[in-house]
C-alpha cells in the first residue's frame, strides 16, 4: 500500500544541489503513531535505484536522507519511494520533488522568465525576440501584483530563491506574455473603448473588460498561480 505525496509536493532542488527527506513510518496511515521499522531504503526512479545507503534515523521510527543529484539529471517532476519492513510487513510511502532548471536559465532580476523558457513552454517560434523581451518584463509586472500577499524567499533583488517557486513564476510569467501579445495592447490603451480591432477584424468589449485600471492577468497564468497555491483558493498552500 502507498500513501502518494506524503511531503510537500513543491519539495525541489537544481541539478548539482541538494535536497533533504524525512518520513515517519506509522502504525497505520495517517495514524501520526509512529513504529519502529527494518531494511529502510528510498529511490526515485530512475535516477535513483533502490538503496539503504546514507539514511539515517535516530529512533528507528523517523528516517532522512540527503539527495544529491548530479549536473546532469534532467529537469522533471520525480516520485520519492520509501519502503520498510514494519510489524505487519512492507510499508512504503510516496513522496515527490522537482529538479527545477539549471540557474544558467534563470532570468535577470526583474523578469521571471527568458525567451527561450517562453518559446520551450508556448511553441511559439514566429514572434521577434526583442518583442518577447520587452513583453516579458511587462507580464513579470502583473505576475507581481497578483503576488501581492504571498510570502516567499527571495534574494537581495527580490527574486525568489526556491527552485520550485522559481518554476511557477516563470510559467506564469510565460502564459501572461503570450496572453499579452495575442492582445496586443502593451500600455493597456484599447480598454477604454468599447469597439477596437484585432488584426483588421472588430472587436467589441463586454463591459467588464472596459476601463480596466490594471492590466488583466491571464487566465492561464491565474490558473498556474492559483494551483501552486499564490492565490486565495489553491488547494495547495507550500509557499
Amino acid at each position: 500500500m502507498t500513501v502518494p505525496y506524503s511531503a510537500d509536493l513543491y519539495q525541489a532542488v537544481l541539478p548539482g544541489g541538494a535536497v533533504t527527506f524525512m518520513q515517519l513510518f506509522e502504525t497505520y496511515y495517517g495514524s501520526g503513531i509512529p513504529q519502529q521499522v527494518t531494511g529502510v531504503t528510498i529511490a526515485i526512479p530512475p535516477v535513483l535505484a533502490p538503496t539503504g545507503t546514507g539514511i539515517t534515523t535516530g529512533d528507528g521510527m523517523t528516517f532522512t536522507y540527503q539527495w544529491l543529484p548530479p549536473a546532469s539529471t534532467p529537469p522533471a517532476d520525480y516520485l520519492v519511494k520509501w519502503s520498510a519492513t514494519g510489524q505487519s510487513g512492507t510499508v512504503t510511502y510516496t513522496q515527490a520533488v522537482t529538479v527545477a532548471s539549471p540557474p544558467s536559465l534563470i532570468p535577470s532580476p526583474g523578469i521571471y522568465a527568458t525567451v527561450p523558457e517562453y518559446q520551450g513552454w508556448s511553441g511559439d517560434s514566429q514572434t521577434p525576440a526583442a518583442q518577447i523581451t520587452v513583453t516579458l518584463r511587462r507580464a513579470s509586472e502583473v505576475i507581481d501584483r497578483a503576488m501581492i500577499g504571498a510570502s516567499y524567499r527571495t534574494d537581495a533583488d527580490g527574486m525568489p530563491t526556491d527552485p520550485g517557486i522559481i518554476d511557477v513564476f516563470m510559467r506564469a510569467t510565460c502564459a501572461q506574455c503570450q496572453f499579452m501579445l495575442a492582445n496586443n495592447d502593451l500600455a493597456n490603451v484599447k480598454s477604454q473603448y468599447s469597439l477596437t480591432s484585432m488584426g483588421g477584424m472588430p472587436v467589441t468589449r463586454t463591459p467588464s473588460a472596459q476601463g480596466q485600471v490594471f492590466p488583466p492577468l491571464a487566465p492561464q497564468a491565474a490558473a498556474i498561480l492559483q494551483v501552486a497555491g499564490a492565490l486565495p483558493g489553491a488547494p495547495l498552500l507550500g509557499w
